[in-house]
């Protein structure tokens, strides 16, 4: 017992810790608009933190503490001085945390969690910046920025044991967002495509993600495109009476940190930059040249990205001597710690062998050169891995998609089809969707937002041509809420019986997930050596 009462005490301190940090703009900017957004924005600030002090210092119990502490101070003060502004939100993000904290009593972790996510956030708590970690671990060569982010969960109290709690917050603010979304949009009789397309997210995201154990780096990323597709065209369903450069700036600002996370935790979703082009050639009619680029230069979330970019570059460069891996042209293999390019390019041919299905924990393909080219792979990727993942996953998109329409169009009487401004977006969906299969076939690299928003935005589309009463229209997205949350702690109740069978995992008795002795165990084979510590920069040499 007294394990999960620690385990729940860190949780909810670091929660308000996060919140704190998202409230630090409107203490130094007095006309900063706070808003449900400034949860993701704290956790943004603390990736930038855990990314900078890392070039200097381990990440200890006393470089963390203070990190945790200065949130804190910063939240309760915002709170004492805003609490009748505060009090909802705060309730709000209580209620939907002790909801979701059922996700986090787990006795095993996803697959590569003590393969690379464990050792490398380790790593950082022991060391401040080491070069050529990419050396150690084929993991290490694709760092993420959720293993900074959880690194700061490294507390005495609670010691190792929540270093995966980056991706609970990812998931738990994504679904504050979404529900505050719904609720304002409730609240203006606002019945279109962003409210169901809104609904049908958040349903999608607790029915197919709600296993935080398995989300990775992967599936968090996936949940903020589902939030960014979702401002990105509620920024274009406008009121010509009410547009100015305020309200782009606002959409802008929400985007950025949306996008600054999201490539930071998959370096690949850079590829998602796209969204943001489409984005300024639409709005580019309500702007000057010059007004257009003081709404990028003007506005300091422009250089979060930017920070965000340089430091996703610059932890992949000093992990591996490449900018980008395992793109080839971006190395340097010269440096004393670079990867070999003979690894880089049998990593880049082992990525695209296993996301398009001719790879598994218990097969090989016979020359994977031919079997990735010229669609080769399309026969056998349709038998290993259509069937049953991607089938199943449209099977889930099919059912919440029935259900929806079932519930809302139901007894509706049809009206004026309203102009929205769609199909240029839902155009570089498909186009990304065709990118993903040729390239990179696999759920996890995109898959699961793509298809989901194939059915999603015409469905939203089409459930917006209908009246509706207020009243039932009210209850009726209230049971779509309340069904979320019994999906989401009925598969969690499902997990932990299935682990109490299995592992004898009771989490009254032991709610800290399975940690061996040694923690993680290197290759035997590997020596390193450390050099240049006076200079407090660590190069790795690798012997064996």
């Amino acid at each position: 017992m007294d394990q999960i009462l620690i385990l729940l005490f860190f949780y909810f301190l670091i929660l308000y810790s996060i919140m704190g940090y998202g409230r630090i703009f409107t203490l130094i900017n007095s006309n900063y608009q706070a808003s449900s957004f400034d949860s993701l924005l704290g956790l943004a600030i603390l990736i930038f933190i855990s990314y900078l002090t890392n070039i200097f210092f381990p990440h200890n119990y006393l470089h963390n503490s203070i990190i945790i502490l200065l949130g804190l101070i910063v939240f309760i003060y915002d709170f004492r001085q805003n609490f009748f502004k505060r009090r909802k939100e705060i309730k709000d993000l209580t209620i939907i945390f002790s909801i979701i904290f059922m996700g986090l009593l787990m006795y095993k972790n996803h697959d590569d969690f003590f393969y690379y996510h464990f050792p490398y956030t380790i790593i950082l708590t022991e060391f401040e910046k080491v070069f050529g970690l990419g050396n150690l671990n084929h993991g290490f060569r694709t760092p993420s920025s959720i293993f900074y982010l959880n690194s700061l969960f490294y507390l005495p109290g609670i010691k190792y044991f929540f270093l995966n709690g980056g991706a609970v917050y990812i998931f738990g603010f994504s679904n504050f967002i979404l529900y505050n979304v719904i609720r304002d949009q409730l609240i203006k009789k606002d019945f279109s495509h962003i409210l169901f397309l809104s609904i049908l997210s958040l349903l999608y995201i607790n029915t197919s993600f709600p296993r935080l154990s398995e989300h990775g780096t992967d599936r968090s990323a996936l949940i903020l495109i589902f939030l960014m597709s979702i401002f990105y065209l509620k920024s274009l369903n406008y009121e010509k009476k009410k547009l100015d450069q305020k309200y782009f700036t606002n959409y802008y600002t929400k985007l950025v940190i949306l996008f600054a996370i999201i490539i930071s935790l998959k370096a690949f979703y850079i590829i998602y930059s796209i969204i943001f082009l489409l984005w300024f050639f639409q709005i580019s009619k309500f702007f000057k040249l010059n007004s257009l680029i003081n709404l990028v230069l003007k506005n300091y979330y422009t250089y979060l990205i930017l920070i965000f970019f340089i430091f996703t570059i610059f932890t992949t460069f000093t992990n591996t001597g490449c900018l980008i891996y395992p793109a080839r042209f971006t190395c340097f293999e010269n440096l004393s710690w670079a990867i070999p390019l003979q690894q880089v390019d049998q990593m880049y041919l082992w990525y695209e062998q296993w996301s398009k299905g001719g790879a598994g924990p218990n097969f090989r393909v016979e020359n994977p050169e031919v079997y990735v080219a010229n669609f080769n792979w399309v026969s056998n990727w349709i038998d290993v891995y259509f069937f049953n993942k991607v089938s199943d996953n449209i099977l889930v998109i099919t059912t919440i998609s029935i259900i929806t329409i079932f519930l809302f169009r139901y007894n509706q009487s049809k009206i004026k089809i309203k102009k929205y401004n769609y199909k240029f977006f839902y155009l570089l969906i498909l186009l990304l969707t065709l990118e993903w299969f040729c390239n990179h076939p696999a759920l996890r690299y995109g898959g699961y937002t793509l298809l989901a928003l194939i059915f999603f935005i015409p469905i939203s589309v089409y459930l917006s041509m209908y009246k509706f009463d207020y009243l039932i229209t009210k209850k009726k997205i209230y049971l779509i809420l309340l069904l979320a949350i019994i999906i989401f702690v009925s598969r969690n109740i499902s997990r932990i019986d299935k682990e109490f069978e299995q592992y004898g995992y009771n989490p009254f008795n032991k709610a800290f997930f399975y940690l061996n002795k040694d923690g993680f165990i290197l290759n035997d084979l590997v020596k390193v050596e450390y050099k240049n510590k006076r200079k407090n920069t660590r190069f790795l040499v690798i012997k064996k």
